[in-house]
């Protein structure tokens, strides 16, 4: 074995050579001067005692020599990168978490995010409640619950149980229609649902489709707002089972056959490293999972 003596920027060099293809790209990318670039890979492969390109057409080529060590490169970068993610971490006066979810699954988590923070000082978490995915690979948010498993994206994703559905109704409707309840005849009973341009939505879709409602007597836009309608015995609605534990709503009918989710906690791989994510992360998926089997 020959012991060389590296540079870690020489390697850093090698790594964007590789990625770009080009002595003049990689110069561009890491801000310095293309002869610069040049120099100092020659003296890489004179010191490694090995080929590392190889020219061709329109640039430059990895050798397979080259290939190995480019992707050895490539990891140690983004070590070097999850090391500052979690340096950044530890050093934060404050850090502010963002967990992105849908309102409801916000609902269900308020009673916790204390806990959720527990021996971790100057850790807060900001809860992004909204119908529409925001993007954690723009950095939107940190940390994300959702009901679809994303099919691409450099995210890393875990399971944290299925969650079915039911029909609620509080206890003076439900009392009023008892006859309509007993005897399955829901379309004679009055309904609080999302609006008609929501009608995509799966709920909306499985009540059409079961009891052909595809207008609900009240429509509107929230999971929030149609769960406070019904609070005040403005009608029917369906709604996640785990609510049930939320609220003083009655089961009316429960589990929805057809009517079910898994849902999915997800991060992005950059912060795979940050001790503070992780943690919380760790926490989130066993309350997570007590939520959903309640």
């Amino acid at each position: 074995m020959i012991a060389v003596a590296l540079d870690w920027d020489d390697i850093r060099l090698l790594q964007k050579v590789g990625e770009t293809g080009s002595f003049s790209k990689a110069a561009i990318a890491l801000h310095t001067s293309q002869p610069t670039v040049s120099r100092r890979m020659q003296r890489l492969q004179e010191t490694l005692q090995v080929t590392l390109f190889e020219r061709k057409d329109k640039g430059l080529r990895l050798s397979s020599q080259g290939e190995i060590l480019y992707n050895l490169a490539q990891e140690m970068a983004q070590n070097a990168h999850s090391f500052e993610i979690a340096a950044h971490s530890l050093a934060q006066q404050t850090h502010v978490v963002r967990l992105a979810c849908s309102p409801l699954t916000g609902l269900a988590l308020g009673p916790y995010l204390n806990d959720l923070c527990e021996g971790l000082p100057n850790v807060k978490i900001a809860l992004l409640t909204s119908v529409d995915f925001v993007s954690l690979e723009k950095g939107e948010a940190d940390i994300a619950i959702r009901n679809v498993r994303p099919e691409k994206g450099n995210l890393l994703l875990q399971s944290v149980g299925t969650h079915s559905f039911g029909i609620y109704a509080n206890k003076e409707i439900s009392e009023k229609y008892a006859e309509e309840i007993e005897n399955g005849d829901f379309s004679k009973c009055p309904w609080v649902g999302y609006h008609q341009n929501m009608s995509h939505l799966p709920s909306s879709k499985w009540l059409a489709q079961n009891y052909g409602i595809t207008q609900p007597d009240i429509q509107l836009d929230s999971s929030l707002l149609i769960l406070g309608t019904i609070e005040k015995g403005m009608g029917f609605a369906i709604l996640p089972s785990y609510i049930g534990a939320y609220s003083n709503l009655i089961a009316i009918k429960k589990p929805l056959k057809g009517l079910s989710f898994e849902s999915w906690l997800l991060s992005h791989s950059q912060s795979s490293h940050d001790p503070v994510i992780l943690k919380i992360k760790e926490r989130l998926k066993v309350q997570l999972q007590n939520i959903f089997s309640g």
